[in-house]
């Protein structure tokens, strides 16, 4: 109810059967691989014991460095998935099967996070990051193309689904990119794990409407 007692209609997706227990299953296992991720973190108690901070930073800086990449990268999937839900009128098995799939390829993040920081030089693990990453990229996409599929017709609004499942699509390449390039050099993979999630924080690369923010 609104403040002067009228119902208010519910945006498209919120009301929808099926689309807000895709959400809440979505946000839950989210929470749960942020938590393994963060169990993931160790630090030996006889690093401590040194009192220099450089060894501190040595053993721990890599694994924290990665953690916190793996946490944007997450956090931007929960933000673009909060708003593909909103596009989306109803939910279909197909776009059940669509968000489970993702879900499986999120659910990796955390053991190529701890992968990765236990050997940040080693190509092998830079690759497998890498192509954890590709995974998750092209898991999203198809969702989106699936959200898309089920959202109201509206010229401009699929003007803006088609330019971001493109922009989704360069970036998904780029990140593919990543996995060979990682036996050439690592520091090529590194930079391109760290460009991509800052791509996303300029409006103009994901332009949702206003109103879904």
């Amino acid at each position: 109810m609104n403040d002067v007692g009228k119902p208010t209609a519910p945006h498209a997706g919120q009301g929808a059967p099926g689309t807000a227990r895709i959400e809440m299953f979505f946000d839950g296992v989210v929470a749960i691989i942020i938590t393994i991720m963060v169990l993931e973190l160790h630090l030996p108690a006889e690093v401590f014991s040194t009192g220099r901070v450089e060894d501190i930073v040595g053993e721990f800086g890599p694994h924290l460095a990665v953690y916190a990449l793996s946490f944007i990268v997450i956090a931007i999937m929960l933000i673009n998935h909060h708003m593909l839900m909103r596009a989306a009128t109803h939910a279909t098995t197909t776009l059940y099967w669509w968000n489970a799939n993702l879900l499986f390829w999120m659910s990796l993040i955390p053991l190529s996070t701890a992968v990765l920081g236990d050997a940040p030089e080693e190509p092998l693990a830079v690759a497998f990051y890498g192509a954890v990453l590709t995974a998750n990229s092209i898991g999203f996409t198809f969702l989106h193309r699936c959200a898309a599929c089920l959202a109201d017709r509206d010229e401009k609004l699929d003007r803006i689904h088609t330019l971001i499942i493109r922009k989704d699509g360069f970036f998904t390449c780029i990140y593919a990119l990543s996995i060979p390039l990682a036996f050439v050099s690592v520091y090529a993979s590194m930079a391109i794990f760290l460009i991509i999630p800052t791509a996303y924080f300029f409006p103009e690369f994901v332009p949702w409407p206003r109103s879904w923010r």
